[in-house]
């Protein structure tokens, strides 16, 4: 009887085990199918992003000068000689919830971008102000949907179907009367929906890109629409030691944008369009720079319509030294 009991265990724990010993070669002859990674792979994926591209998903720190701020904000009680420098910080990153390889050239993601900047200044420090030492102008925001298509780790092709705007005055000059009169000023606001295309393509040194987009929605709601965008860029990388190269780059584009003049006195009223009118602006950018790993730092000008909203009819120059991050 023990005997009888002794095989019937030894089956039952040699079937248990042969089960489980194919459950779980099943496993990860399944999960070896698809090389899951949600992030960006820094060793190849940092090559299919423009650097000076300003739509670009890269956490990044610039700080510098607008050589045209009085111009941008003409209105108002600013003190600008009072300014010591001009900051803007961006929050940015991209994640790929499903993300999968086939042929091991042949790379796919559905992901989402998301951007943040905000505008800033420092006051210099024989200034005292109500509401602190720094003075808060607005902020951009960008988020998308997006289908990547990625060939040997050297040609990248996106597609969005949406891409979100919106863009918001700062809480410093909406609460100051000396600097924004909500009683006699326009109210600003913007919301819109994009869809875009954009192609990178990485060739030795070099990476060139390019790409365009147009308006879906918010045409007769917000104060900006782009209505229709194209732009080229290239980056030039050149090794320099382990890790650490030069780089420098220049971004082209032009946008084609309905300016509407909005008044707005509750949700309930809807939106009034007091004026519009379509306007092309220009996109330019150059730098130079060393990139460090996932770092670069590199000095910058930028001229391009503000995406201040307080002066987006406007076209905003600047120059500055920037960090940012590939992440």
């Amino acid at each position: 009887m023990k005997f009888k009991l002794f095989i019937i265990l030894s089956f039952h724990l040699y079937a248990q085990t042969n089960s489980y010993n194919s459950m779980d070669m099943h496993t990860k002859e399944v999960k070896a199918k698809w090389s899951f990674n949600p992030l960006r792979l820094y060793d190849t994926d940092k090559y299919l992003y423009g650097w000076l591209d300003p739509d670009v998903y890269n956490s990044k720190y610039w700080i510098g000068d607008i050589f045209d701020i009085e111009y941008l904000y003409d209105k108002g009680n600013y003190r600008f000689d009072k300014m010591a420098f001009f900051h803007q910080p961006t929050l940015a990153t991209e994640i790929n919830p499903i993300a999968f390889n086939y042929k091991n050239d042949h790379r796919f993601r559905i992901g989402v971008g998301f951007l943040t900047q905000f505008f800033l200044s420092v006051y210099k420090p024989d200034y005292n102000i109500l509401y602190g030492e720094s003075l808060f102008y607005g902020t951009y925001m960008q988020v998308e949907l997006y289908f990547d298509y990625i060939y040997n780790n050297s040609l990248r092709f996106r597609f969005t179907p949406v891409r979100h705007i919106c863009t918001h005055i700062g809480g410093d000059i909406l609460g100051d009367d000396n600097l924004y009169d909500k009683t006699k000023e326009e109210f600003r606001d913007s919301s819109i929906e994009l869809m875009h295309f954009s192609l990178h393509y990485k060739y030795g040194y070099f990476t060139m890109y390019g790409g365009l987009s147009f308006a879906m929605t918010g045409f007769q709601e917000s104060n900006f629409v782009n209505l229709f965008s194209i732009y080229y860029g290239t980056d030039f990388r050149y090794p320099i030691w382990g890790e650490i190269s030069f780089i420098g780059g220049i971004y082209l584009g032009a946008s084609y944008d309905r300016i509407n003049s909005v008044e707005r006195k509750n949700n309930t009223d809807g939106y009034n369009i007091i004026d519009s009118y379509d306007k092309w602006f220009p996109s330019i950018a150059v730098g130079v720079g060393f990139e460090i790993y996932r770092f670069t730092i590199g000095v910058k000008y930028e001229y391009l319509r503000s995406r201040q909203l307080y002066s987006y009819k406007k076209i905003e120059n600047k120059l500055g030294v920037e960090v940012s991050l590939f992440f």
